[in-house]
């Protein structure tokens, strides 16, 4: 590197200006000038609901056939809400009826899929109790909870590692990502950024390979060979390399521009220009002229030292792709297929093109298309019971619950003793060699949680959630989902050491939070408290009342625990881990 260029990255990365709480470095950072996208004041979540047309509805899986009838009945019905509008000529309007939820049911859902975790009786009490579902909807959505869960989402999209990818960029995409959900920033501005974001350039290998994962996160498919092939050449400037962090002590994976198409003077070269210009979304150029930023015999610039406006010039790919009505259709059917668990966006293109026009009618606010469905019929309906109909529109989603769901909402349940993993940063020991009083500050800082002898971060929380699917490392694949016997197996051993059922480990969740507070450890179990126990662990684990059948069951069992003289303690963690282990802290 030559002396100019190893200054300006000195300056550029300089102790004065590094903040290990607050490492961005990149595009990102930029982006957003902290006023909204939109007023954030979305219609559509006070639908009054109609009921279906009194006609014969379609029977097993037959497409439902919307007449003049269906047609006049749904447009007389005035709906708001996007989803309503595309879902009406295949459901009420054709003489189906959906399945209401019940208002535990529904708040228990929400909390998983927007906070991410169970929430408790008193939490479903005070968060949804006595307010119109609009009110809590939009009251979630604004909490930093919302925000997080996205960022973790994003950084499974992305593949975040911070041996593929310098932990200031990773950083600075997640703070893009915050400015998203938080509606500072528009959808298709934030594809742009990601489009030339080292997030995404220096995570794959190729021009073709980088263009490849574009389709796949805005696009929802890989690209055609032609499309490959033609973005590619977007892609030609950037290259793979390291740089060597003065503050953090650390060599970085980044990106790296490389000058092509251009002649020994730095002027755009006729005969290669080509090589660098798209030609399949109209013409489009992307070159950048050499300075002394350039180093070496390569003529090679580190990516840190791009400014503004070359940075908004690398961002052509994710402009280019956001002109396609198709980039928006996979904007609203990615958030469909989060909270419903299936592709309504196919089976019911109304309700994809109605959510379509929602999400520009809020200037890209992707926060109007969360909204709109988590105020829809379609998500507030229970799954529970048979349907007479194979619609699947009929019914509400089951999904399984990611790894971290299920492990915080024990932790938070139980105020049990367990850390946290953090989406950022997949691999700490790298900080915690770096022998840097600033790496060692920005490991404190972020979401892990350092040992008492301050030489390791806790694994306890990390090592089971990567059993589990959960908080992936990134190196090769990411998140996954599966019941298997393994599975099953760890999460069995994990419940066993929370609830300690035959009380002899000693190590598990305090009795306190698995016994109503005026009940003591040592009280003999009667029918009647058995009934009392159940039901401060059901609405703590489940959010929800006891049902006549767990009533008869904790009569049943407590009458036995009578008779052989049990005390409260020796029924409760048994209790625990039948609740915990059960299908109802994997499913929702």
């Amino acid at each position: 590197m030559t002396p100019l260029v190893l200054s300006l990255a000195l300056v550029a990365c300089s102790e004065s200006e590094f903040d290990p709480r607050n490492p961005a470095r990149g595009p990102g950072s930029a982006a957003g000038d902290g006023s909204a996208v939109s007023t954030g004041e979305f219609v559509g979540g006070t639908d009054a609901l109609p009921a279906a047309l009194p006609v014969e509805p379609p029977q097993g899986s037959a497409v439902p056939d919307c007449g003049a009838e269906c047609l006049t009945f749904c447009d007389a019905q005035n709906l708001e809400n996007p989803v309503h509008q595309g879902l009406c000529t295949s459901l009420w309007g054709v003489g189906l009826e959906p399945q209401p939820i019940y208002a535990n049911e529904a708040c228990r859902r929400l909390f998983v899929d927007v906070v991410g975790r169970f929430p408790t009786r008193g939490e479903v009490n005070r968060s949804c109790a006595g307010k119109s579902w609009d009110e809590v909807v939009n009251a979630l959505l604004d909490s930093e909870a919302f925000v997080e869960g996205n960022q973790r989402w994003w950084a499974d999209k992305f593949l975040y590692n911070t041996r593929a990818l310098s932990i200031e960029r990773i950083y600075d995409m997640d703070a893009l990502v915050g400015k998203l959900y938080r509606g500072q920033v528009a959808y298709d501005h934030f594809a742009a950024i990601a489009s030339a974001h080292p997030v995404l350039t220096r995570r794959h290998d190729t021009a073709g390979d980088r263009a490849e994962a574009l389709f796949h996160l805005f696009m929802g498919r890989p690209p055609l060979g032609s499309e490959r092939s033609d973005l590619a050449r977007l892609y030609a400037l950037w290259t793979n390399g390291y740089y060597d962090h003065p503050t953090l002590g650390m060599r970085l994976s980044d990106a790296y521009i490389r000058y092509r198409c251009v002649d020994d003077e730095g002027q755009i070269d006729p005969n290669s220009r080509g090589e660098c210009t798209s030609i399949l979304y109209g013409y489009n150029e992307l070159i950048l002229s050499p300075d002394v930023r350039a180093d070496g015999e390569d003529g090679q610039m580190w990516s840190g030292l791009l400014r503004a406006d070359e940075w908004e010039k690398l961002q052509i790919p994710g402009r280019l792709l956001a002109r396609q009505q198709a980039f928006w259709e996979t904007a609203v059917d990615q958030v469909i297929q989060r909270y419903l668990g299936y592709d309504l966006g196919t089976m019911v293109p109304e309700v994809r093109q109605a959510l379509v026009r929602h999400l520009l009618r809020y200037n890209g606010d992707i926060r109007a298309v969360h909204h709109a469905i988590l105020t829809s019929v379609a998500y507030l309906q229970t799954a529970r019971g048979l349907t007479d109909t194979d619609h699947r529109w009929t019914f509400g989603p089951l999904k399984q619950v990611d790894a971290e769901v299920w492990l915080d909402s024990i932790k938070h349940t139980l105020d049990y003793d367990l850390s946290r993993c953090d989406h950022r940063i997949s691999d700490p020991r790298d900080l915690l060699n770096a022998d840097s009083i600033s790496a060692i500050a920005l490991l404190e800082s972020s979401d892990w949680e350092m040992r008492d002898d301050g030489e390791d971060v806790r694994r306890d929380y990390s090592d089971l959630a990567r059993n589990l699917g959960g908080c992936p490392a990134n190196e090769v694949g990411g998140r996954f989902k599966i019941v298997s016997i393994l599975t099953t197996a760890t999460q069995l051993n994990f419940v066993n050491q929370v609830c300690d059922p035959a009380g002899a480990r000693g190590d598990g969740a305090a009795i306190e939070g698995l016994l109503p507070p005026d009940v003591h450890p040592d009280a003999a179990v009667t029918p009647a408290l058995a009934q009392s126990i159940l039901e401060h662990q059901i609405e703590r684990f489940y959010g929800r009342p006891m049902t006549d059948d767990e009533r008869a069951m904790a009569t049943t069992h407590g009458d036995t625990c009578e008779r052989a003289l049990c005390r409260a303690a020796e029924f409760a963690r048994p209790s625990c881990f039948a609740l915990l282990s059960s299908s109802e802290m994997l499913f929702y």
